[in-house]
């Protein structure tokens, strides 16, 4: 049986707090990603499990190394307490800051990919330029000659329409 003394549980108290704070700090992370990128079912789900496991090692990590693992109440008050000190504290500038960061990384990254997709929709267009030169020449003469595939067909069917007709009883 451990016996800590008051400086030792007073330590103790304030790591759990600390990490109540930076369990908060995680879960705005994790509200600001969702809110920016919008993920479907699938993604949500496995962004749930990374959170959770995160939250986890970050209060074993804490119990582990603040008071060698033993679970007392005032571990699981200063976790409660320092997310709620966080939350009512630190939590609406924090949620602003991380969604314009990553508002400003998002556009940023949209910016580079576009400037690497800008030689290659220049190439399409200038391959664009010949081909529909060569479609407009060539339209007429692939209209005629799929008229001509088909005219064989176009009078067999008007051959026996014309049969049909002429046998029909009056």
């Amino acid at each position: 049986m451990n016996l800590y003394s008051v400086n030792q549980e007073a330590y103790i108290l304030l790591a759990t707090i600390y990490g109540g704070i930076l369990i908060g700090f995680i879960y705005d992370l994790y509200k600001a990603v969702r809110e920016i990128f919008h993920p479907k079912k699938f993604a949500t789900n496995l962004q749930d499990i990374i959170f959770w496991t995160i939250i986890s090692v970050v209060a074993f990590y804490i119990l582990i190394f603040s008071n060698q693992g033993d679970l007392r109440f005032y571990n699981f008050l200063g976790f409660m307490l320092g997310v709620l000190v966080y939350q009512y504290l630190l939590s609406k500038w924090i949620v602003k800051t991380l969604t314009l960061v990553f508002n400003a990384i998002k556009r940023f990254i949209w910016d580079v990919i576009q400037l690497i997709l800008y030689p290659c929709r220049v190439g399409i267009c200038l391959l664009g330029v010949p081909y529909d030169y060569c479609k407009k020449k060539t339209k007429p003469v692939y209209y005629k000659s799929k008229r001509l595939i088909a005219l064989p067909g176009r009078m067999m069917k008007d051959t026996k329409r014309t049969i049909k007709n002429y046998f029909k009883k009056k």
